[in-house]
């Protein structure tokens, strides 16, 4: 029965995001590929690995059998592959790791840039999306370490604090607000600002520090995408509430970030790990650049933004 390891990969993508078109943009494929993929390995296995609709992919009895022990071949070969190639320094070392999406869009291209001067040889596996996407990629051991927010109470996994990202206003010039310094979250409520909802805990975050707080939410859109959000700003449709980081790719005149206050809330970010998981020399050395790096690069966006 010849499956290979690409065909596990494409099993256990589509298990994990419920869908053959996310799962080929993950593994950098088409989706007539993956599907190929899937359909030879059902025909080899006799069974349906996956029950689909029109709304819905989800697993078969079959697949939810082979789903576990799919995930531990793949995990050995992982680990296999990151000793193997780090035992030869002329061949390119993959350290797979998550990020959350503020930090993959804004400092990371110039983290790994530097980082990859440094160590030519290196590759990077990586895992873009939210923080609770970023803890589960580290708890079932996909990544080797995530660069998220802190884990919830209760959780196993471990947090190297690096940075507090501050949660801002971004708005657009035709709005009143731009002439303003800085803003209340009474005055933010006085207006639609639009905020990231969806699975990502950044709605959670703000909402449980402001009722603790005795203050507002904002009254606008909840959208679940930060390329959306970047969008209505930008196109001067409606001020936004986000991270300093997210903040940051926000380029030119027409839009201003203003600190918001009373409280001061802040993105908690940092390394995440799973307890006891024995890192790659190349992630050991990743991390390591990136808790001296991704604290000095932040420091220096928000000096860039207080002096605006």
């Amino acid at each position: 029965m010849a499956f290979s390891i690409d065909d596990l990969r494409a099993f256990l993508e589509i298990s994990r995001t419920g869908s053959f078109t996310m799962a080929a943009d993950k593994l950098f494929v088409t989706s007539p590929a993956i599907t190929r993929r899937i359909k030879k390995m059902e025909e080899q296995i006799g069974e349906m690995l996956f029950e689909r609709t029109t709304h819905m992919v989800k697993l078969s009895p079959a697949g939810e059998e082979l789903y576990p022990r799919a995930e531990q071949l793949l995990r050995e070969f992982d680990a296999f592959e990151t000793v193997a190639l780090t035992m030869s320094g002329n061949r390119a070392t993959t350290i797979r790791f998550a990020c959350v999406t503020s930090v993959a869009g804004s400092v990371l291209p110039l983290m790994l840039a530097d980082f990859q001067s440094k160590f030519p040889t290196s590759r990077f596996d990586l895992h873009d999306g939210h923080g609770t996407i970023v803890h589960r990629l580290v708890e079932e051991q996909v990544v080797e370490f995530g660069i998220g927010t802190r884990p919830e109470p209760g959780s196993n996994l471990v947090f190297h604090h690096l940075i507090n990202d501050p949660i801002v206003a971004v708005v657009p010039k035709s709005k009143a607000l731009f002439s303003k310094k800085t803003l209340t979250w009474e005055g933010v409520a006085q207006h639609n600002f639009m905020i990231l909802k969806g699975e990502s805990s950044f709605f959670g975050h703000v909402e449980r520090e402001l009722r603790h707080a005795s203050k507002p939410m904002p009254l606008g859109v909840s959208v679940r995408d930060v390329s959306t959000l970047l969008g209505f700003v930008e196109q001067n449709a409606s001020p936004i509430v986000v991270t300093g980081l997210i903040a940051s790719r926000c380029r030119g005149r027409e839009v201003k970030t203003i600190a918001i206050s009373d409280p001061e809330l802040f993105n908690t970010l940092g390394i995440v790990t799973y307890p006891n998981r024995h890192l790659s020399t190349a992630a050991v050395e990743l991390v390591a650049y990136m808790c001296e790096a991704l604290p000095q690069l932040h420091s220096t966006i928000l000096k860039g933004m207080n002096s605006t």
